[in-house]
This record gives C-alpha cells, sequence and structure tokens, in this order.
C-alpha cells in the first residue's frame, strides 16, 4: 500500500493535511529550497500536533556533505521526536563520510536518504543506504524550477530504484514537482511512499499556503489503508511516536 506524504512548514499545515487524511506528516521549507529545515520549535509544534496520529518526518537542510554539520543536524532533529530525518545527498562534499558517520549515531529515528533526479551520485543509493543502516530512500529533484521526477528520470529507471530499494528492505518514496497527472503511474510502480508539496498549495505553488481540497483531491487519488476511517486518521494514536 503506497503511503500519501504531505510536506508542511508548520503546525497549521499540519492540521490542514491531517484533515485531508495524509498518511505522513513532513516537515520542511519550501522557502529554503528543495529540503530547507523549518526550526527546532516548529518541528516540535508539529509533533505536539499530530500526537501520534500519523508518522512524522523532517527534513534538516539542503547541507553540504561535511560529516560534522550532517550528523549534528540528524542529532537535533531526531531528538524532536520524529519517526524519520531525511537527509538530502547533494553534489560535492564527502558524502561517505556523512554515511558513515551517521552508521555509528545512536538516532532513535530513521534516517531516510534523499537522491535528487536530476542530480544523480556516481555510486549506488540503494547500497550505500543499505550499507548505513537507512531506513529507506527518497527520489526527489533539487530544481523546482526544472521540471517534474518524471522529466529527469524515466518511468522504467523510476521503476528499477523502486525494486531495488524494496529488495533490500528499504522503504522507497517519490517525490519532486509531482502533479495530479503523476500519481496514476506512480502508484502502478508501487512505491511504499509518494510525496507531495507543490500540487497541495493555492495555485499549485509550493511557497503558498495549502489548499485544504488540493489535498482532498490528492488523497482521493491514492488508496487509503483499508479499514482506516477519517476518524481514526484525525484521533490521535494511544502509543508514542516510535
Amino acid at each position: 500500500m503506497t503511503r500519501f506524504l504531505a510536506s508542511v512548514r508548520d503546525a497549521d499545515e499540519a492540521q490542514i493535511v491531517l484533515d485531508a487524511g495524509a498518511d505522513i506528516v513532513d516537515l520542511k521549507d519550501p522557502g529554503k529550497g528543495a529540503l530547507g529545515a523549518v526550526d527546532l520549535v516548529t518541528i516540535e509544534a508539529c509533533v505536539s500536533v499530530v500526537a501520534g496520529r500519523v508518522p512524522v518526518s523532517a527534513t534538516v537542510g539542503d547541507l553540504p556533505m561535511d560529516p560534522g554539520l550532517v550528523a549534528g543536524a540528524v542529532r537535533a532533529t531526531a531528538a524532536c521526536a520524529v519517526d524519520d530525518v531525511k537527509l538530502g545527498v547533494l553534489p560535492g562534499g564527502d558524502p561517505q563520510a556523512c554515511f558513515k558517520i551517521l552508521q555509528a549515531e545512536r538516532c532513535r529515528a530513521g534516517i531516510i536518504l534523499v537522491f535528487f533526479a536530476d542530480a544523480m551520485p556516481a555510486f549506488d543509493p540503494v547500497a550505500a543506504a543499505v550499507a548505513m543502516g537507512a531506513r529507506g530512500v527518497m527520489l526527489d529533484t533539487a530544481g523546482k524550477r526544472t521540471g517534474s521526477l518524471l522529466d529527469h528520470m524515466s518511468i522504467p529507471d523510476i521503476a528499477r530504484f523502486v525494486t531495488a530499494g524494496q529488495r533490500e528492505g528499504l522503504i522507497v518514496g517519490v517525490a519532486g514537482a509531482l502533479r495530479i497527472a503523476h500519481v496514476a503511474p506512480l502508484l502502478a510502480l508501487s512505491p511504499d511512499v509518494i510525496g507531495f508539496r507543490g500540487a497541495l498549495c493555492h495555485g499549485a505553488r509550493r511557497s503558498a499556503g495549502l489548499d485544504s481540497a488540493a489535498c482532498r483531491r490528492i488523497r482521493s487519488l491514492i488508496p487509503a489503508e483499508p479499514g482506516r476511517s477519517e476518524t481514526e486518521m484525525r484521533e490521535p494514536r494511544a502509543a508514542a511516536l516510535c
């Protein structure tokens, strides 16, 4: 079952996507880049609003691949009680050293490595994620004005990425300036997660506020987990965040 991830920038937006039935609330600031980070106070406020109803992920920002910088950001974000921390693997720096130091970290949250279809690394992303003990991998786009994921990667190539990751037991997600027309072809590949920001916003502008009708429209296109009612989506779970 593919889950619907909705990216939000504050607690008010988190409530909007919860009401629309999002399966995962993802925290990022679209005004600060592809994976711009929100501040830690905002992360904590969003975690409080979500109250365990669905998993929460948060990005650490568009960081250079510097081991000390990356480890510190991941540690601080994980301490906010999110379920998963998303790290974008950008060109340059020393990504292998970053993976090595994160492997040694005893991080309470899972780590999702995000790879950009318009800036893919020379190394095997799935093998790198497995070696460092990541929980999952995700495809995205770094340049939000240069097209969607499907403009930079063919459906067969996306399918190979999804299959390779799932074969290794990783959670595999797809995102990157996705629109309504992209939902059906991507769902056919059975990724674990499909993520949206711009398509959920007024005027389909990722920096604009969320449009609740657009959020519900995307939700309607992604089959919800069987037996999961709207009430269950909106009421806090008894258990704490894992």
